[in-house]
């Protein structure tokens, strides 16, 4: 039986079971398990992975056990202390991961302030990075394919940019390989290119971005298993990820789906229009250059608001819809504080309102 908990019930829960390991020392390697969830090996159908959908709670169980199974085979092949961290956000107030389910000698990374999941966390003190339930890049035939949202693609120095590149090329930062990463097909295909001795467990089978054929639980668990203790009996034998096409300085072209994207991205310092849907950024390595791309991934976010707003009054009843929605809002034309003004800090405004 599932339980529910608050989101400070699960950071003291997190607290108590991490590192919950016998006594004594944890020797051998330092590994940091990055997680998403598109890839997770059950999920065949795009809302599972939002919480508060019907198969949420389906997808977190398996997630769960994705990543256990990587974690049991780490284990096996010598791995010291494991770290746990979510990549994913999917609205749940706890992580996407069911930390009750945390084994022996892994600890789930717990801080009081948002992080970036891919740049944050990897450092020099760990020796090697897996990604579970990953998923391929931005048009391309991947189950929910997209690069960071669903808006944008990122051509790094001539290399198209998937989520996996990007822990990678971050892990690299510090001479950490990634070792292994799990998720559909076509991501199978695009991680074979771009780090061939990277292991790979192939969950599922993309049918379009929208529909998956999943794998049975116990093949998938065994194989993740399996490849996660090679991976790490031959981790020596796998390199960091430094492709000579994203170091020093380097062009990165940011791909937008409507042009409206494009035109706000235009206005980033240093942008240069390529096209009516893309522009160019030089930058000098990959932290600046994903920083960059980061921040017009956000900054160009809400275009498509904006089309919704332009567009819903030529839909019947969408006039009357946004006259109410804004009184709904307490839209004033004015710039004095409001009286029950909400702290906007980062961390308390994203907590309460449930911003990422």
């Amino acid at each position: 039986m599932r339980t529910t908990i608050g989101r400070w019930e699960w950071r003291a829960l997190v607290a108590a079971l991490a590192w919950a390991a016998p006594g004594e020392a944890q020797e051998g390697p330092k590994i940091l398990v990055i997680y998403d969830m598109e890839g997770v090996s059950q999920i065949v159908s795009p809302a599972d992975c939002n919480f508060g959908t019907p198969g949420y709670p389906a997808g977190r169980e398996a997630l769960t056990e994705d990543v256990n199974a990587a974690i049991r085979g780490l284990l096996k092949g010598g791995a010291g202390r494991i770290v746990i961290t979510d990549g994913h956000g999917s609205g749940n107030p706890a992580p996407d991961y069911d930390v009750t389910r945390l084994p022996d000698r892994a600890g789930f990374e717990i801080r009081d302030a948002p992080y970036d999941a891919y740049i944050d966390v990897v450092d020099s003190t760990f020796d090697a990075v897996v990604a579970i339930a990953m998923h391929a890049r931005a048009n391309t035939p991947g189950f929910i394919s997209h690069t960071y949202f669903g808006h944008t693609t990122w051509n790094a120095g001539g290399l198209d940019m998937n989520e996996s590149m990007l822990v990678a090329a971050s892990a690299a930062r510090f001479g950490v390989p990634l070792i292994l990463v799990t998720g559909d097909d076509v991501l199978g295909e695009q991680v074979a290119a771009f780090s061939p001795r990277t292991r790979y467990v192939a969950v599922k089978t993309a049918e379009s971005r929208t529909h998956a054929v999943a794998r049975q639980r116990p093949d998938v668990s065994r194989d993740i298993e399996t490849a996660a203790e090679d991976a790490m009996r031959h981790l020596t034998e796998i390199p960091a990820w430094r492709p000579p096409q994203i170091q020093g300085r380097f062009d990165n072209v940011f791909g937008y789906n409507l042009s409206e994207y494009a035109a706000l991205a235009a206005n980033y310092p240093g942008a240069r229009v390529v096209n009516d849907r893309a522009v160019a950024v030089e930058t000098t390595g990959f932290l600046e250059a994903y920083l960059a791309f980061r921040a017009l991934a956000l900054f160009t976010s809400p275009a498509r608001t904006l089309l919704v707003f332009r567009a819903l009054p030529a839909v019947e009843g969408g006039a009357a819809a946004l006259q109410a929605a804004a009184r709904g809002i307490g839209l004033q034309p004015t710039f004095e504080p409001a009286a029950d003004a909400p702290d906007i800090t980062p961390f308390t405004y994203r907590t309460t309102f449930g911003y990422h």
